[in-house]
């Protein structure tokens, strides 16, 4: 083959060219218009490896685009890589989205020395990124490997400010590499929600963010993370010791009674509660108990001046522990919203509901949705809402709502069955006269 013909077989087509079932969905007139804008949102196209091929090779030297999501494509590693040479050369993309697209961590190594200077087989100083701030990562499956790629990633492109790498497969040994990456580049947020990071990973995180990172790191969210008692003392460490720290989760671990201990010990020192910035904290599905809501109870008690949102449903509370929670409630004067959802709360915690209900002058929203069974109950709290109007309170659907609503769905597909049946039949005789009318004509 001669050496112009083969040029003209590897080079990549434009996007939206006749025969190119990736980017068929758009005409290229179509397409030189998309590229023309700040916003290119292209999730969900199925692009594939060839897809990505072909756009990023159309954004390389592209100017315009400075927002780009390519999530739900089904990129995988190949995809990356050609993500990753597209990042080399493009100098405006300053946000990018690979959420959901089957990378692995040669991917997302790929992806990670797009950053990082390097020199081209001349000798020459190479290409490499210096513009985007933002990268979104989540739901592939990526390890431990790529966190460290993108902790010297961001070690050298001091401008990138948040890596998500929220539902990947991150645990202990890719935290390790933090406490350099953070010490290098302290600006960089890394989000590691649903990974397999495990207290061990909590607490190099922890202690990396206390020493060197977290300089504009508001937000810490471990929802499930296999997090337990030591990975919840790390985090009420780093907690009591940050002067930014807002919201935190710890949501969907096992952190249990022992944790929320931990936590209380932590947040209700004297010191802490007159620095602590704490806005938000999340317990939700922690397995705490009647003994883990005696701890919450405290934490309300000790009421910090920040705390305005807490969360604990989910936990296996019953009536003892919800009445402690309700009560201590009655304490606070910083509280805003309280979620004591699917708990159970008996005749004390009902009472004490109700006296919360006239009393507070604080709180704005009190969930208990799946929280009371007995008619009665849900009667007294029903009237005590409609007597004042200060504090929202959900109650939920009654178990006799659902119920009936249940039997109303049942009842209407019946009838709907019932009614295909008789048309059905209508139909068949109608035929069948029209049959007969026919033979006779004959």
């Amino acid at each position: 083959m001669p050496a112009s013909a083969r040029r003209k077989k590897d080079k990549v087509p434009a996007p939206g060219t006749k025969g190119e079932k990736s980017t068929g969905f758009y005409t290229k007139k179509r397409w030189r218009s998309v590229l023309q804008e700040t916003r290119v949102d292209l999730a969900g196209r199925a692009l594939g490896p060839r897809g990505a091929l072909i756009v990023g090779t159309a954004l390389f030297r592209n100017t315009y685009v400075t927002f780009l999501d390519l999530s739900h494509n089904e990129l995988g590693d190949d995809g990356a890589i050609s993500i990753a040479s597209m990042l080399r050369g493009n100098t405006h993309v300053q946000y990018l989205n690979l959420s959901h697209n089957n990378m692995t961590d040669a991917g997302g190594i790929a992806l990670a020395s797009a950053f990082i200077p390097n020199v081209s087989p001349s000798g020459q100083p190479g290409q490499w990124n210096r513009t985007l701030f933002t990268l979104v990562l989540m739901g592939n499956r990526l390890g431990d490997d790529t966190l460290l790629a993108m902790g010297n990633a961001a070690a050298c492109h001091r401008d990138l400010t948040r890596v998500d790498l929220s539902w990947n497969t991150v645990g202990e040994n890719g935290t390790k590499c933090l406490m350099r990456a953070y010490e290098r580049n302290p600006l960089c947020v890394y989000e590691l929600a649903a990974n397999a990071i495990g207290d061990e990973g909590a607490v190099y995180l922890c202690e990396a963010l206390q020493r060197h990172g977290g300089k504009t790191q508001t937000t810490l969210n471990l929802y499930r993370n296999s997090i337990s008692c030591p990975g919840a003392e790390a985090v009420g460490r780093l907690v009591a010791s940050s002067s930014i720290m807002q919201d935190v989760s710890l949501a969907c671990n096992t952190i249990g009674f022992k944790g929320v201990q931990a936590l209380q010990h932590q947040l209700t020192d004297a010191a802490v509660i007159a620095s602590c910035t704490l806005r938000t904290l999340n317990l939700s599905d922690n397995w705490i108990g009647d003994e883990g809501a005696a701890s919450v109870a405290a934490v309300i008690k000790a009421d910090l001046p920040s705390l305005e949102r807490l969360d604990v449903s989910e936990n296996k509370i019953t009536d003892v522990g919800a009445t402690a929670i309700i009560t201590a409630a009655l304490q606070n004067t910083h509280l805003l919203l309280l979620n004591c959802e699917a708990n159970r709360l008996g005749p004390k915690a009902v009472d004490a509901v109700v006296r919360l209900i006239h009393e507070t002058r604080t709180l704005k929203s009190l969930n208990v949705a799946g929280c009371v069974g007995s008619a009665d109950h849900r009667r007294t709290l029903t009237i005590a809402v409609g007597e004042t109007d200060g504090l929202h309170v959900e109650l939920g659907p009654s178990p006799e709502d659902a119920t009936g609503s249940k039997d109303i769905m049942f009842i209407d597909k019946m009838t709907e069955h019932l009614q295909m049946l008789a048309d059905q039949e209508a139909q068949r005789q109608k035929e069948s006269l029209a049959a007969k009318k026919t033979k006779k004509a004959c």
